[in-house]
């Protein structure tokens, strides 16, 4: 991203974010990191009413069990788990093989970007989600005023 773009929208989410909510919706961040992440455009925000994930501005389009697992490690920040806890936590059953959590977090890296290190890889043990990318979970995504969705800037209200 140009440099110049990347101050702007830096400079966009920091007013935005300064500014009340015009809905009065409370904002509880309940992963890690504090509320000023939000104006990093790295950050990730976790919408789990309404199962939407944003990394900065863009909406990333994740299925069923992605999302299940991104918020499952988003919600217990720095604890690491075993595939056969994910299995259990995340999937509800032991009928997919260990090998399943691999797939589905080589998709959910992918989709996140494989120089975003979200999801960490414990040699030997298994996953916890990385703390070096500021990850939030938020109640509700009417607090963005803006959210761009395939290469569009649409209006969220």
């Amino acid at each position: 991203m140009d440099a110049a773009v990347r101050h702007r929208l830096i400079g966009l989410l920091e007013q935005l974010l300064s500014e009340p909510s015009p809905t009065g919706r409370d904002v509880s961040v309940a992963a890690a990191g504090p509320a000023a992440d939000l104006a990093d455009p790295a950050a990730l925000r976790i919408y789990p009413e309404s199962r939407i994930v944003l990394l900065g501005l863009v909406e990333i389009a994740l299925t069923r069990r992605e999302f299940d697992l991104l918020y499952f490690l988003a919600s217990h920040p720095r604890q690491v788990f075993t595939r056969a806890q994910l299995l259990d936590r995340v999937w509800g059953h032991h009928r997919s093989g260990p090998r399943g959590v691999d797939v589905h977090v080589r998709r959910l890296r992918g989709k996140l970007g494989d120089d975003l290190p979200v999801v960490r890889t414990i040699h030997g043990v298994g996953y916890r989600l990385d703390g070096s990318v500021p990850v939030v979970v938020l109640r509700s995504p009417e607090n963005d005023t803006h959210v761009q969705r395939s290469g569009e800037y649409v209006p969220t209200m």
